[in-house]
């Protein structure tokens, strides 16, 4: 297994610029990258300051000259936003600026005002997603390509830049919904699930309904490689612990009100409305590797043996925490976290690796 930074870029306070967020996420990958971090992930969201990113390409872009191995994937891609033609055509470029470190990870979206001002509903995304997944799996790294389909139709297309990673880079799977994952299976492709906050129970009952989609589905549980999104801050310091976990409510705050099919919201700045049954900083504090390195791995080692987890990708910021907070957390947690996790699980490399992964290796 190996973790991965997960980077939303959201923006709490109007004094954080938006240069000042980009920079900030270089150096936090940057660290993230020399403490033995796998994957740096980015998103992509639209028209509010839950997320800055319009493309998550555009930030592997301009992390890939400033590091050196990790992996610099895309959480998420929304396929059903772009012009087929182009987007191969980015992919296979954008894996050519990364030295062949692209993941490209793909979903449907979920906030409606975001997708109507592209011109389609949630429900067409929610349609086509399965169609265009087929078209970039297909597509990615060919010479010449057409494809004639519902909501796709490309003619015969040459493409002048194919990617490093041939035949394609690596396709994942986000989402939490048994339709996300029968897409995973069909690949089959790795899956990225969130527990929004909630603790391991939550993941591993996650885990547990995936399994059942992919037996239903004729798929081996063994062949996947699972992995899920959690918060996390390694830190001595309680009141830093709860700052960062007020932060992660406020992420969950706005996620929830993005998530009540608005088709307009009032502005790009979004309200941090508290909604019934919400889990308070303690609370979160209390379900997530949070805290000094002992209990942070002790929350990861418990989630990677019960849900088989393959990927942890971590929020290390959140809102407005502080930069030297998260800078220094990213450290302590390759220096401590790790071999706390390697003593308890052995080394990462061969920790719940899919059969297809086994068999390559």
């Amino acid at each position: 297994m190996e973790f991965g930074i997960f980077n939303l870029m959201n923006r709490r306070d109007r004094s954080q610029s938006v240069s000042s967020l980009i920079t900030q996420t270089v150096e936090q990958v940057q660290a993230a990258e020399s403490a033995g971090f796998g994957v740096a992930w980015f998103t992509e969201h639209h028209f509010s300051n839950y997320s800055l990113p319009p493309s998550p390409l555009l930030m592997v872009g301009h992390v890939a000259p400033q590091t050196l191995r990790i992996k610099l994937g895309t959480a998420v891609v929304l396929p059903a936003l772009y012009q087929p033609a182009r987007l191969l055509g980015e992919l296979a470029f954008t894996d050519c600026l990364a030295e062949g470190r692209l993941i490209v990870g793909l979903g449907s979206g979920y906030q409606t005002h975001e997708l109507l001002r592209f011109g389609i509903t949630l429900e067409e995304s929610r349609a086509a997603t399965d169609e265009w997944i087929d078209f970039i799996s297909q597509g990615l790294g060919q010479e010449r390509f057409e494809f004639h389909g519902k909501y796709i139709d490309m003619p015969d297309t040459p493409f002048a830049a194919r990617p490093v990673q041939l035949p394609r880079p690596p396709i994942w799977i986000a989402g939490n919904s048994p339709d996300s994952q029968a897409r995973a299976a069909r690949g089959p492709y790795p899956l990225f699930v969130s527990g929004f906050g909630q603790g391991n129970d939550t993941v591993v009952r996650i885990r547990e309904e995936t399994d059942e989609t992919w037996r239903a589905a004729g798929r081996d549980p063994n062949d996947l490689l699972f992995g899920s999104v959690r918060y996390c801050l390694v830190t001595d310091n309680k009141s830093e612990a709860l700052a960062f976990a007020a932060n992660a409510q406020y992420q969950i705050r706005l996620s929830t009100y993005l998530r009540q099919g608005q088709t307009d919201i009032p502005d790009s700045w979004l309200p941090e409305e508290p909604f019934a049954g919400e889990m308070s900083p303690e609370e979160i504090l209390a379900a997530n590797p949070i805290g000094d390195p002992e209990t942070v791995a002790a929350c990861l080692v418990d989630e990677i043996k019960r849900a088989r987890t393959s990927h942890l990708a971590l929020y290390m910021t959140m809102g407005n925490t502080d930069h030297e907070v998260v800078m220094k957390s990213i450290r302590r947690f390759g220096d401590e976290v790790i071999p706390l996790v390697e003593k308890e699980v052995g080394a990462l490399g061969g920790v719940n690796i899919p059969r297809p992964l086994q068999a390559a290796q």
